[in-house]
């Protein structure tokens, strides 16, 4: 018996009797993952297998009854023969089955370019997820996609808790794939930022997307490798899934569901409140950010955060990172920030490194003075009758069963303001990005076209640069490049006289040698010098470049879901 017989055949038998998923749940689902506002278009992965073939069948009724544009984008890896082939066949198909040729429903595929990635196979997986993603995103900015479709479904969700669990992962992890997301890998693509993956599936078993293909009468394909246990470590857990009986009972695909949706539940929860802590401390100006340092400040207020959710405080510490490092997020797992929480709330801990970043810890005393009024009661003779205070308070009259009535009570509350002095202790952790070593400097080469913008470059994983020239003196091309300080620039202002280099020294005064060393440094090639600082505004020479810089993570502020 073959390893297809074992895994596809029994599921083929199975949606025989199971009720396929209707348009009106499809719909459902979908808008909700829409935040009920329908996009004008939206991209969904099409692999060609019967998840996808099955999401492609109902994007395609949702987008024909509300007039929206679906962009299908099938990727070629470009690892097994025939792959490009079978890619042109998905066109075929769908031009036949879904009315492909509708313009609707556009077909695109993306060839992956191995040229400078590794293929060995303890790193093929990953590395293929890595330039899967990369592609994908890149066609949706092309085509200004913000919400991309995965065919992502319950047993898919079961695999992965499995996988995290043998790799022990916390409960985080163990809560599976979101139903909303960013899109993986858009860090290294422009605008990528605002795009998201949906999985609208991902709450339905692989049987009933089957039942939905038989019924509609689709053809799909399938990768005979994905049934091959010792290819992948996921083709061996889907496997071993294939086989339920053989599980124990905490192990078996219904249970592992239960108990990611409810971590799942979790998560979102100490999300909201992560991001909900982080907006308080930006508004609160708690945290700061410098364009010219690239560096960012916390005025931490360890009371506020006692007796918080340490997975809240995680999400919360992963947006604070995100505005310094120049690494991508999805490397770090969620263990690693909680130890980073519990050296940053630890008063004797003053420096360490994390993220490529260098976390300083300092304090400050903070003396307040305050004025402590104090009011007092005043008796004063009546003589039977209540008469105004020499003192102006008010008066308060005895009640009438009162034994005593020969005086009258006022409350003075002109008494001398004392003046009392308060001390406390503020916490800072300065995030600056750690020194860049010799040997691994960062450098992005822009080609600036004689009119118009250039591409968007992303240097050293932080900011992202593009330049345009003032004046339309150019007549071809001409390369920027893009580099760290170094102590030769230093020498280079120097040269330009005194004035020059009074000006650098004022607009970088705040800034430490190490810091400036990581700043971004233009450089022209054909005179082989900087040209100029763009962080702290100082060029020099006469400026004809235009440069726009902006920060790689622009979305700290907003949902992750």
């Amino acid at each position: 018996m073959s390893v297809y017989d074992v895994t596809m055949r029994p599921l083929l038998a199975a949606a025989k009797n199971v009720k396929p998923i209707t348009q009106a749940e499809f719909a459902s689902s979908l808008l909700r993952l829409f935040d009920f506002k329908i996009p004008r278009v939206f991209g969904i992965a099409l692999s060609g297998g019967v998840d996808s073939m099955c999401l492609a069948y109902l994007s395609d009724l949702f987008a024909r009854k509300h007039g929206s544009t679906v962009f299908a984008f099938t990727v070629d890896h470009k690892l097994r023969d025939g792959s490009s082939s079978e890619a042109k066949s998905i066109s075929n198909v769908l031009a036949t089955q879904l009315g492909g040729t509708h313009p609707h429903l556009r077909h695109e595929i993306l060839e992956l370019d191995w040229k400078y990635a590794e293929k060995a196979s303890h790193t093929i997986e990953r590395t293929a997820r890595t330039l899967r993603y990369r592609a994908l995103a890149k066609a949706c900015v092309k085509h200004r996609i913000e919400h991309l479709l995965l065919a992502h479904n319950l047993d898919d969700q079961v695999e992965t808790v499995i996988i995290r669990l043998l790799r022990g992962s916390t409960s985080r992890g163990l809560a599976g794939m979101r139903r909303v997301c960013w899109i993986p890998e858009g860090h290294s693509t422009y605008g990528a930022h605002h795009v998201k993956i949906l999985r609208p599936l991902l709450l339905q078993s692989k049987v009933r997307l089957i039942a939905t293909s038989l019924e509609a009468q689709l053809q799909w394909f399938e990768d005979m490798t994905n049934h091959d246990p010792t290819y992948t470590k996921r083709n061996a857990v889907r496997y071993l899934l294939s086989q339920p009986e053989k599980l124990p009972q905490a192990l078996r695909p219904e249970k592992l569901a239960s108990f990611c949706e409810r971590l799942s539940v979790q998560r979102r929860q100490t999300d909201l409140l992560g991001l909900q802590l982080f907006r308080q401390e930006i508004d609160s100006g708690n945290i700061t950010f410098s364009r010219s340092s690239m560096i960012a400040i916390w005025r931490m207020r360890p009371e506020a955060y006692e007796g918080m959710n340490l997975n809240s405080l995680v999400s919360f510490i992963q947006r604070l990172v995100s505005m310094v490092t120049p690494l991508d997020l999805s490397d770090i797992s969620s263990q690693q920030y909680r130890e980073v929480v519990t050296k940053l709330l630890d008063p004797k801990e003053t420096t360490f490194t994390f993220m490529n970043i260098q976390w300083t810890h300092t304090t400050k005393a903070v003396t307040r003075r305050k004025q402590v009024g104090r009011a007092y009661l005043e008796a004063q003779p009546n003589g039977g009758k209540l008469t105004p205070s020499p003192f102006g308070g008010r008066k308060l009259q005895p009640h009438k069963s009162a034994k005593n009535r020969r005086f009258s009570l006022t409350v003075n509350r002109s008494a001398v303001k004392e003046k009392q002095r308060e001390v406390r202790v503020e916490h800072y952790w300065t995030l600056a990005r750690q020194p860049i070593p010799g040997h691994n400097q960062p450098v992005a080469v822009v080609l600036i076209p004689p009119s118009g913008w250039s591409d968007w470059a992303l240097w050293d994983g932080r900011m992202w640069f593009r330049f345009r020239w003032e004046t339309t003196k150019q007549t071809s091309p001409k390369p920027i490049m893009i580099r760290p300080f170094s102590q030769m620039d230093r020498y280079t202002i120097s040269k330009f006289g005194p004035d020059v280099e009074r000006t650098f020294n004022a607009k970088t005064k705040a800034i430490n040698g190490r810091q400036l060393s990581t700043l971004p440094v233009l450089h022209d090639p054909e005179i082989a010098r900087m040209i100029g600082m763009p962080s702290v505004k100082f060029y020099i020479g006469t400026r004809e470049l235009l440069c726009e810089m902006t920060p790689k993570n622009q979305d700290v502020l907003t949902d992750r879901r």
